[in-house]
């Protein structure tokens, strides 16, 4: 086997080390929505989305600032000028300080969290959390507070000037008017839509980017199944283990064994498998098994009829006609690896397999063989092609994103591969 621990993002904690866990990190856990089943690159936002979002909402600071602006009788040139705008430009600020939180609150907690786990009613309620109070703070908080207006009153003055008579605009700065109650109703209205609107751009954008993200993984997934199969086709079914095949299946024909036909069809269901049945994203985990019984059965050709027991296969939790989807020649890599590298002579058992799928759809899979002594301080040698565990990582992080761990472990002239799927 290859030589090397890898530890992927999305690991469950025990639940020891959660207790140990503060409330403040516990809530962090829970707000970064650990269960998102997308990568790690997902979580972050796009620089352009920050862009655009700013430049939204910069657009509209300076529609509503200039209305404002248009009311004076001319354009501020000095702090004088500009001091009765200054409430309205603090609440512009604190305007876009409560949508931008609300934005990013729905791209990075409200969407993974919801609609990234199918959940729709779900978002539909969460979002409305999200929602009431921000159209509470920019609907009824904020025109209380910043009662300040400008009221802008147009006067006829009694003096007369040289040229002729008009009426002059004055400034006045406005008190605290008590808010009529239909006005109220109709702010925190209108701040309703304007955090449904937020929250729905988020939404769309989000979800928008998964989808082309999901799109480009799926298209380097068929580059890389095509890569895994060829490399497949080199690596199990080359000439040295076709012949080794062969010659053990003409040795028993030529003792008249009954085992002879047997060995024949395993060859044949694992050709079948890897041709054919192999070039689907998914397949029954039962499909899986078959192939993997039959490599093991032809494995075991390799031993004398006393010693069939030193490879064995544990299957829990899995019946024969299990349905549950896995994607094809993920776990035969790691049993592979065991019989190149591991010590067949080692009694009473030389490899153990075992597979346990829980009843939440949790699949564990472990290989644990045994190294000779001479060869257990040497570091093992890669595969060709860099195949192996490599490649493995690679599909893992293709297919499995957040939801499993590939963990090799080297105890004393053994070791020890653990595949944990989510």
């Amino acid at each position: 086997m290859e030589v090397s621990s890898v530890f992927v993002a999305g690991s469950e904690r025990s639940i020891s080390a959660d207790k140990q866990l503060g409330w403040w990190a516990r809530l962090r856990i829970l707000l970064g929505a650990a269960n998102w089943p997308a990568t790690s690159e997902s979580g972050r936002i796009p620089l352009w989305i920050h862009g655009l979002l700013w430049l939204w909402l910069l657009g509209l600071d300076t529609l509503k600032a200039s209305n404002a602006v248009a009311r004076l009788p001319h354009f501020p040139v000095g702090p004088a000028e500009w001091q009765p705008l200054l409430a309205t430009l603090g609440r512009l600020l604190l305007e876009d300080v409560g949508s931008a939180t609300l934005f990013y609150l729905t791209w990075r907690w409200l969407v993974p969290r919801t609609l990234g786990r199918g959940r729709v009613v779900e978002y539909v309620a969460l979002a409305a959390v999200l929602v009431l109070p921000y159209a509470g703070l920019v609907g009824w908080v904020m025109p209380q507070v910043f009662n300040d207006k400008i009221r802008i009153a147009t006067a006829k003055t009694t003096a007369f000037t040289t040229k002729s008579k008009k009426p002059v605009t004055i400034v006045v700065h406005g008190k605290k008017m008590p808010v009529t109650e239909p006005r109220e109703w109709l702010q925190l209205f209108g701040a309703s839509i304007v955090g449904t609107l937020i929250v729905g751009s988020s939404s769309a954008l989000r979800i928008t980017g998964d989808y082309l993200r999901g799109q480009r993984n799926r298209r380097e997934m068929e580059r890389q199944q095509l890569l895994i199969e060829l490399a497949m086709l080199k690596t199990q079914i080359n000439p040295h283990f076709l012949f080794n095949t062969l010659n053990n299946i003409y040795s028993l024909t030529s003792r008249k064994s009954d085992k002879a036909p047997e060995a024949v069809l395993r060859l044949s269901e694992i050709m079948r498998y890897l041709l054919y049945e192999s070039s689907t994203d998914t397949v029954p985990l039962s499909r899986e098994l078959a192939h993997l019984r039959s490599f093991l059965d032809l494995q075991r050709l390799r031993l004398s009829a006393t010693a069939q027991d030193a490879i064995q296969l544990t299957v829990t939790g899995a019946p024969a006609d299990c349905a549950h989807p896995i994607a094809p020649l993920l776990l035969l890599p790691l049993v592979e690896n065991a019989f190149k590298h591991g010590d067949l002579a080692a009694r009473p058992v030389a490899v153990q397999i075992t597979l346990e799928l829980a009843s939440d759809g949790q699949l564990r899979f472990s290989v644990l063989n045994h190294v000779a002594p001479a060869d257990a301080e040497r570091e093992l040698p890669n595969q060709p092609g860099g195949v192996g565990l490599v490649n493995l990582r690679r599909r893992l992080a293709l297919l499995y994103p957040g939801r499993h761990t590939l963990q090799v472990q080297t105890p004393l002239n053994q070791h020890l591969v653990t595949l944990v799927l989510g």
